[in-house]
């Protein structure tokens, strides 16, 4: 039997995915606003802050949170009519979000030291 002809159907598959999606979306809004924050550190300096890095890191975290966030739902949607397990796409966006985040943070400092 090939791996892409088994199905695994599970009452809680579903339900336990959209969760993952609603967590995965607060993260997601958490991070933009933990950056929104960071940025705030530019009142501080003059004229040693690059903006425009701070800028690509706070427009970056957006970008990334929305395009990881449609992923998530597409490969939830496209394996939950196939009834395959799709946990693992809102839980890899999470684990993306808090990398991307933790480096856009890093640029905010760079940038403004």
């Amino acid at each position: 039997m090939l791996m892409s002809n088994m199905t695994y159907g599970s009452a809680t598959e579903r339900p336990k995915s959209i969760l993952l999606i609603i967590l995965q979306a607060l993260l997601s809004s958490l991070a933009i606003y933990l950056v929104m924050l960071q940025t705030l550190s530019v009142a501080g300096c003059d004229s040693r802050c690059d903006y425009s890095l701070v800028t690509i890191a706070f427009q970056g975290i957006i970008a990334v949170s929305i395009v990881l966030l449609a992923v998530s739902v597409v490969v939830v949607y496209v394996r939950g009519r196939s009834q395959q397990p799709s946990w693992w796409a809102p839980v890899a966006g999470i684990g993306l979000i808090a990398v991307c985040t933790a480096v856009a943070i890093g640029l905010v400092q760079v940038a403004t030291t």
